[in-house]
């Protein structure tokens, strides 16, 4: 077949892409890629629109994570506290005995006795919570765990030793949670 030109379209593909021969088939060729064009763009927008919807759900799905373990952590701190407050109101008890106490007697050994029973509980209760007094007297100083007051000239103390303590230092669960504060020897025999 001859198309205006004048050329002969001899092959299939030339008249099915020739004007002349096949406007037909070029115009059904073109029509059939622009609505897979139109599929593949519409397809595209709709996974666009999907992962969005996914994102916003992801962020909303976090931040309730993010405020449920913030009220867990929070009630789990008021559980422990509440725990801790039953222990100690024993405590509170004994010592308003103890005063009570006191304040019947002249027996002073007694009085004594009864406070130093209620230190001791005291102290055991902030043990088992994970309380710990650091050792210093005779250690060397340990910026980590003291805090220097003083320094005093002595020859009976190593240089650098601890020599006294002026206010205890407390570690909790192995972290210092207050810092003893302390005097340090200054051997003039070792500088």
């Amino acid at each position: 077949m001859a198309g205006k030109s004048g050329k002969k379209c001899k092959t299939k593909d030339e008249k099915d892409s020739c004007a002349c021969c096949g406007g037909e088939n070029v115009s059904e060729n073109l029509k059939g890629e622009g609505s897979e064009d139109n599929n593949a763009a519409t397809s595209a927008d709709s996974e666009i629109m999907e992962l969005k919807e996914q994102l916003i759900r992801q962020r909303a799905e976090f931040e309730n994570f993010r405020k449920r373990s913030i009220r867990e952590k929070e009630e789990f701190r008021k559980f422990a506290l509440e725990n801790m407050m039953v222990e100690m109101l024993e405590v509170y008890d004994n010592f308003e005995r103890a005063l009570e106490s006191a304040k019947k007697t002249d027996d002073v050994k007694s009085v004594i006795e009864g406070v130093e029973m209620v230190f001791r509980q005291f102290i055991s209760i902030l043990e088992k919570e994970g309380l710990k007094k650091i050792d210093c007297v005779g250690k060397e100083f340990d910026p980590h765990l003291h805090e220097a007051m003083m320094h005093v000239q002595t020859t009976e103390h190593p240089d650098h030793h601890v020599v006294d303590v002026c206010k205890p230092g407390y570690e909790l669960n192995s972290k210092v949670i207050r810092h003893a504060m302390v005097t340090i020897a200054d051997n003039p025999d070792e500088n």
